[in-house]
């Protein structure tokens, strides 16, 4: 069997995966899944999901609300601000 060689993720997509997962443990942790988490931000929930989908589109504004309705402390806030912009 041939092994394909793995490639490395770029530091975009890096970036993305990383600010995903940390809306998503705050999902986890809150109980509140993307619908409900869509309908407390106002946010429409196919544009969550494509937010989601690709983290580089999320507006400064969504992205408030988002930590806001997911009740983000400040230093996470300011830990993801320094890992992932």
């Amino acid at each position: 069997m041939m092994r394909l060689p793995r490639l490395k993720v770029n530091e975009s997509e890096l970036r993305c995966r990383k600010l995903r997962g940390c809306i998503k443990n705050a999902q986890e942790i809150q109980g509140i899944n993307t619908v409900k988490t869509a309908e407390l931000t106002g946010i429409p929930v196919s544009t969550l999901y494509a937010r989601l989908k690709n983290p580089d589109d999320f507006s400064v504004r969504e992205l408030r609300d988002v930590f806001r309705v997911l009740k983000i402390p400040e230093k996470e806030k300011e830990r993801i601000a320094r890992e992932v912009i």
